[in-house]
């Protein structure tokens, strides 16, 4: 059951990195035109900036789901040689049971945080964007990458089947 919930998972995140692409792609033309109006015409495109900025807390909201499900995250592996499987299966759960409370934490005051910036009206300096869309994908982000370390301390806690030996 917990591996059909995350192969459907993986895939809904894999959708929302395809949107982080997407955004990046125009990013990218936003970019190119600003470059060109700049260079050709003389008129920068001003709120160019800004939406460099938005764009940007998109992009990582979008991919890092995605990127902590297909452990593309750097680790360091310290104590598998001292330790046997059992501690490891232990240590492994406590790390990323740590890590889903702290992202938790982080998602909830994100979401309240977000919250606020609608309540009060927060918006952007020169394009008067509302911020609280962005805030909300951040808190989402968070979120998902909760579920992530939930999945990952779940599957920590299941005893490993032993590595076959390769009979020639």
């Amino acid at each position: 059951m917990l591996d059909t919930f995350e192969r459907w998972f993986e895939r809904g995140l894999r959708l929302l990195a395809y949107a982080g692409g997407l955004i990046l792609a125009g990013l990218a033309t936003l970019i190119i035109y600003e470059i060109c109006a700049r260079y050709f015409f003389g008129r920068p495109f001003r709120g160019g900036f800004e939406m460099t900025e938005l764009a940007m807390s998109l992009i990582v909201a979008c991919g890092l789901p995605y990127t902590a499900i297909m452990r593309g995250h750097v680790s360091v592996d310290l104590f598998s040689n001292w330790l046997d499987r059992p501690s490891m299966r232990w240590l492994n759960f406590s790390v990323h049971a740590l890590g889903a409370i702290v992202l938790g934490i982080l998602a909830w005051q994100s979401f309240g945080y977000a919250l606020k910036g609608y309540g009060y009206g927060d918006i952007s300096n020169m394009m008067r964007i509302p911020k609280y869309p962005f805030q909300f994908a951040i808190a989402t982000s968070a979120g998902l990458f909760t579920v992530v370390l939930v999945l990952d301390a779940l599957k920590a806690l299941r005893p490993q089947e032993k590595p076959q030996k390769e009979t020639s």
